[in-house]
């Protein structure tokens, strides 16, 4: 990433009274950063596991990245992250189970937690309300939405983004972040030992004033 001057504007900002639509400019030319904690392209496997009507299924997957510059804006106290999961999710049921035609899936929540060996650590979440509905692709195990489910605004601001920026910006190095995702859905369509492949994607990060 290229550091960007934005610092002069910044500190005019501060100047005024009631800057918001400052703000609004400054931020609407910071660019986002892609793919920045390095989830997308990998996958996580969560199994069903509860005997309850409603089951919750709760995974997480840890990748590492090294540190990078980010946009230099004087007054950034925020991070907004978003990643997304693949429209086609790979279902593997129980011995003697069948395939349902679909299933649906709700409050599916993101939380990405940063880290380094210097123990510094610093966490956000965010929930994707849904329900989404995945439907079976003919006779294969691979199901499929029309809705994709991008979990946005897990924010980090104030103290926890400064630990982020930190994280990702000075050593050591690598870092690590891992996200835990966690979903509800019914146990009526989907039994307990039922596996459910996801796979990250279209993940983004945006620095903020």
């Amino acid at each position: 990433m290229k550091k960007f001057g934005f610092a002069l504007l910044g500190t005019a900002c501060v100047a005024l009274s009631g800057c918001g639509a400052v703000n609004n400019v400054i931020n609407s030319v910071i660019p986002e950063v892609d793919n920045l904690v390095k989830l997308n392209g990998t996958t996580v496997d969560a199994t069903v596991g509860s005997g309850r009507a409603v089951i919750s299924g709760n995974v997480s997957k840890s990748a590492e990245f090294g540190d990078t510059e980010l946009p230099q804006v004087s007054q950034l106290r925020t991070m907004r992250l978003r990643q997304s999961l693949d429209t086609a999710i790979q279902v593997t049921m129980p011995s003697g189970k069948s395939l349902p035609a679909s299933f649906s899936l709700s409050n599916i929540a993101l939380r990405i937690r940063l880290s380094d060996s210097d123990a510094r650590a610093s966490e956000a979440s965010a929930t994707f309300a849904g329900p989404v509905t995945y439907t079976r692709d003919g006779t294969t195990s691979t199901y499929r939405t029309t809705t994709p489910v991008e979990v946005g605004n897990i924010t980090f601001s104030n103290t926890a983004f400064s630990t982020a920026r930190d994280i990702i910006t000075t050593a050591p190095s690598p870092n690590s972040a891992n996200g835990r995702l966690s979903f509800d859905t019914d146990d009526t369509q989907l039994p307990n030992g039922t596996v459910l492949r996801f796979t990250f994607v279209e993940g983004k990060a945006k620095v903020e004033l």
